[in-house]
């Protein structure tokens, strides 16, 4: 597999064996110096060598070994699909885009190139966080992907999420209308939560049923589409979501439970968070299109424990 970049300005004048090992890290220095004395790597398509100095716009490009897939959850389901739409079930510990590691261990590529029939054309319309299950969107052709993420911009589809909180809420019906923004936190951690100057946010909340003693299963509507909204709405009430560890930990408890083993794909529970439904306007039929997702295998064994009688096949959308 040969990958290549571009020297960057930060680079500029320095030896490739820096170039390398500072901007691909993912590998070790000594590793990277015995691939370039091993002829893998060329600069603007000669012969390097690991101290030779490269200029701002040389291209770099190295043979490297297919990368084994990490260990993501590919049991993805097409729920909904015509000529000029995609509908996905996708489960949790998936990324629906990725690159480095994860340039194949993604829903896109694996539609794309993976999957019988593939979908060369698919595009994605609007994406999901790698642990949250769910309702995925993707586009045919140009002209789709187009109408359908201006309905999107226009706050005019409308999605349904469910979720497993902690604790059981004392209300049974809510709207929450609280302005999120980017809180202050270590370096590599991208955590938002409610203040006075954020972004405008409202989210409807609905008890579809409690898991006494310590937990509830929760209907939410959006109708705005902040970073995290949903999860920060919850974990605001007081009922963060069961496994969102962003929203449960502090930062260096956070950032510990990658490092286990030394590794940053330790095994862990991802949040109990669901999109069950998204109904947009068909641009081409002309009529209301709903999309619907079971709930995720792994939500549903997990109210199971809780309580053997819970069917989700009685949830309501």
């Amino acid at each position: 597999m040969i990958v290549s970049s571009k020297v960057t300005a930060v680079f500029h004048q320095k030896p490739l064996l820096d170039y390398l090992a500072g901007r691909f890290t993912y590998q070790t220095r000594a590793t990277w110096q015995a691939r370039v004395e091993a002829g893998d790597v060329t600069c603007n398509g000669h012969s390097a060598t690991p101290h030779q100095i490269v200029r701002q716009g040389d291209v770099i490009a190295c043979d490297l070994p297919e990368p084994p897939l990490p260990d993501v959850n590919l049991d993805y389901k097409i729920v909904y699909e015509d000529e000029w739409l995609l509908g996905v079930n996708k489960p949790g510990n998936l990324k629906v885009h990725g690159h480095g590691r994860f340039i194949q261990a993604n829903l896109i590529y694996q539609l794309r190139h993976n999957h019988m029939p593939p979908y060369p054309e698919a595009t994605l319309i609007n994406r999901l966080d790698r642990d949250t299950s769910g309702v995925v969107l993707l586009a045919r052709d140009n002209d789709t992907l187009r109408e359908v993420q201006t309905q999107f911009a226009a706050r005019t589809v409308k999605k349904t999420y469910l979720a497993v909180v902690h604790g059981i809420p004392n209300w049974t019906i809510r709207e929450v209308d609280l302005p999120i923004g980017r809180l202050p936190s270590a370096e590599g951690i991208y955590r938002f939560g409610v203040m006075d100057d954020g972004k405008p946010a409202q989210t409807m909340l609905e008890v579809i049923r409690p898991f006494p003693p310590n937990y509830a299963l929760v209907r939410l509507t959006p109708k705005t589409g902040r970073t995290h909204q949903l999860r920060v709405h919850l974990a605001a009430l007081g009922h963060p979501i069961v496994g969102d560890s962003l929203y449960t930990m502090s930062d260096t408890d956070f950032l510990a439970q990658f490092a286990v083993g030394g590794s940053n794909e330790a095994p862990r529970p991802r949040q109990a968070l669901h999109c069950a439904q998204t109904i947009i306007w068909h641009p081409h039929q002309k009529r209301p299109l709903t999309i619907n997702a079971p709930l995720a295998n792994d939500i549903q064994t997990f109210l199971k424990t809780i309580d053997p009688t819970f069917e989700a096949n009685t949830i309501s959308s």
